[in-house]
């Protein structure tokens, strides 16, 4: 069966498809709305880790500043290169200007390298792109908080000491890049998700804004898979119940980041679940995209068992 769903046509189905996963049918279509664009400033600046500190609190003022100017968008990640721990930011404008005012405070932090220039978005796409290695095994985790200068400081660390753990043994994971990303779920986005039919996420404007954790780890050998997923998982584990201590906890889980072996859609909260539940059972009723259609997340549990 062929159907429409929109905010008026099928809007329970609607809400559903816009984060319930491919627990629904298959889509072959989608309407969206474009914005014009032509050039806009794009790139990277990249820190050693003593500038750590000034970076988090930059990002953190950028997490309040954001709704002032809906123009920017802001990427800031840890990595481990060549024996030492690095900062970067990856900065997006969608105007042609070097230096806009919220990106000021990561611009006047001194980096040793900068590439940041005024691009087309493509042009960007592809720079950005060709920063991800590629060949290798990768896992991805995720988490969502709230956002906080101390806690950030915490994760860092965490970050750090988990990657020493594969990186300072007499048996090194061979080829590693553990990177940590860290990005801002604005109170504009927040907003945004609400409108057209309602938000499955769970999320609302009034808890905003968030820190979205995206665990990016690379290695080379299968033989180190044990070790380097248990490592991504300690630090969402760790770093759950740290920011459950400090009232600083969100369940969320976003379903583009998240690990096998989270349970997304359970995330969503318990209401929005029983929701989607009801939805599929409607325009599914046998469950074909649930028990014969293989891989992703489902409505119930992740893909895979938990780690012990």
């Amino acid at each position: 069966m062929i159907i429409n769903a929109n905010e008026h046509t099928n809007s329970d189905l609607y809400y559903a498809l816009r984060g319930g996963g491919n627990n629904f049918g298959i889509v072959t279509r989608f309407d969206l709305y474009t914005y014009p664009l032509s050039e806009m400033l794009g790139g990277t600046l990249t820190y050693t880790i003593d500038h750590s500190d000034a970076i988090l609190r930059a990002l953190v003022n950028f997490s309040q500043n954001a709704p002032k100017d809906p123009n920017a968008a802001l990427i800031v990640a840890y990595a481990y290169a060549q024996g030492q721990f690095l900062t970067v930011a990856d900065l997006e404008y969608a105007l042609p200007e070097l230096r806009p005012a919220i990106f000021e405070e990561f611009q006047d932090i001194p980096a040793i390298f900068d590439t940041t220039a005024i691009r087309t978005l493509s042009n960007i796409t592809i720079m950005f792109n060709d920063t991800n290695p590629g060949g290798l095994r990768e896992t991805y985790w995720t988490a969502t908080y709230k956002v906080d200068y101390e806690f950030l400081q915490y994760l860092v660390q965490e970050y750090q000491t988990q990657a020493l753990t594969l990186i300072n043994t007499t048996h090194p994971v061979q080829n590693l890049q553990p990177s940590f990303v860290l990005q801002i779920i604005t109170t504009d986005q927040l907003s945004h998700m609400g409108k057209y039919g309602g938000n499955a996420l769970g999320l609302t404007e009034e808890e905003g804004p968030l820190l979205l954790l995206n665990i990016a780890w690379w290695w080379s050998e299968a033989a180190d898979d044990e070790r380097v997923l248990k490592a991504a998982q300690n630090i969402v584990n760790n770093s759950a119940a740290y920011a459950r201590s400090k009232g600083l906890d969100n369940e969320y889980l976003y379903m583009n980041y998240a690990s096998q072996f989270q349970n997304v859609i359970a995330s969503y909260n318990a209401t929005n679940h029983a929701k989607l539940k009801t939805i599929a059972k409607k325009y599914d009723p046998s469950y074909v995209f649930q028990t014969l259609s293989p891989g992703y997340f489902k409505l119930d549990g992740p893909p895979e068992q938990p780690l012990r």
